[in-house]
């Protein structure tokens, strides 16, 4: 299996902390000092072996950047986007950089700055999803849900296999569905058939173009012409313009939502996306009352909190306050409470139709 992490995302539910060139995977925000993107390549070294670099597609501003990050690299082949249009194309793109040097071999797209527990159990999944891939099917991972959350798509399962807690397996994928509002996603939970779309995905390159042919054969024409240009020595022009030509969709609008034989393997392990500053708690330690702290604070019956400073040269003090996120900046401060975190992009938004550039 070939991994590719994806890493072309910004994060904007992270701001103030997370800007346009510092974006979400550059954040340490796991209780450690590694980065998402550093706990992300260590997770996946195991996968692609020592004989063969870590993939990471990226914009072309940030491949220095990432390398300075990753010490100097070692170890790791970039792929550059072109422009910004979406995981459809940045798949196609790196999927068919990978065909050009390992030929139909299983391909495995990740998140950049997802977090996962026990490492073992994730390795074992991903193993049993190359076998699957191997034998021409689309895999793809679904985390168990524990809530209704709405801030995630869901799998619908055709029969979910009795004994998937104990080892990996499959199951046919019946449906993805975007994000559902508060009663739907009761329903999805308490049916027992649904699974998160953890964004995981796997399958031979030969598989991938088959799909492409049938349901966009527009974008496949296109991909099929950065194929041809990737046998060039002088390639990189020609793939920029050709991959300008895609449909900027994503992967599940474009292929996945629609493919023949798309199966689902149930997660092992525990899984978080940190999709914004409420999902803290999921994955880090917290204190007694808790709360997550990084930061120079003094705190007064104040409780399932998270308190964080990007230097800590400046006292955070506060009292009364219960599930709130405090980040503070050296030019910008959030206080908003935890049930509005995902609110935090529309902030964001909010300051790009104000032209505040030097806060994005």
């Amino acid at each position: 299996m070939i991994p590719v992490i994806l890493a072309g995302g910004s994060g904007t539910r992270f701001w103030p902390l997370s800007r346009r060139e510092h974006p979400k995977q550059f954040l340490s925000v796991l209780g450690d000092d590694r980065t998402l993107i550093e706990t992300t390549c260590d997770r996946l070294r195991p996968l692609s072996g020592d004989e063969r670099p870590l993939r990471i597609v990226c914009r072309p501003d940030l491949v220095a950047p990432t390398k300075k990050l990753l010490s100097s690299a070692s170890g790791v082949s970039f792929i550059e986007e072109p422009e910004a249009r979406n995981t459809a194309p940045a798949i196609a793109l790196a999927t068919a950089r990978v065909e050009s040097r390992h030929g139909d071999e299983p391909v495995a797209f990740f998140p950049a700055d997802h977090f996962i527990g026990d490492s073992q159990s994730f390795l074992d999944c991903m193993h049993f999803a190359a076998e699957r891939a191997r034998d021409g099917a689309i895999i793809t991972l679904g985390i168990a849900p524990t809530r209704p959350e709405t801030g995630y798509g869901y799998i619908e399962c055709a029969e979910l296999p009795a004994n998937r807690l104990t080892k990996p397996q499959a199951c046919r994928v019946e449906r993805f569905v975007e994000k559902p509002d508060h009663q739907r996603a009761l329903e999805y939970l308490n049916s027992g058939r649904f699974l998160w779309n953890a964004g995981i995905f796997a399958f031979r390159p030969s598989t991938l173009w088959a799909e492409f042919k049938r349901q966009r054969p527009a974008m496949w024409k296109s991909i099929d012409e950065m194929r041809r240009a990737l046998a060039d020595d002088e390639a990189d022009d020609r793939l920029a313009a050709h991959f300008r030509k895609l449909e900027s969709i994503s992967i599940d609008y474009a292929i996945m939502e629609q493919a023949r034989r798309v199966e689902v393997v149930p997660a092992l392990f525990r899984w978080s996306d940190v999709g914004h500053w409420a999902s803290l708690n999921e994955v880090v330690d917290t204190d007694e009352s808790g709360n997550f702290v990084a930061a120079d604070a003094l705190l007064d019956e104040v409780s399932d909190s998270v308190v964080l400073s990007d230097d800590g040269t400046r006292l955070i003090a506060a009292s009364g306050l219960q599930q709130m996120v405090i980040v503070d900046t050296e030019d910008a401060l959030l206080v908003i409470p935890k049930k509005r975190a995902q609110r935090v992009r529309e902030l964001v938004d909010e300051l790009k139709r104000r032209n505040r550039d030097d806060l994005l």
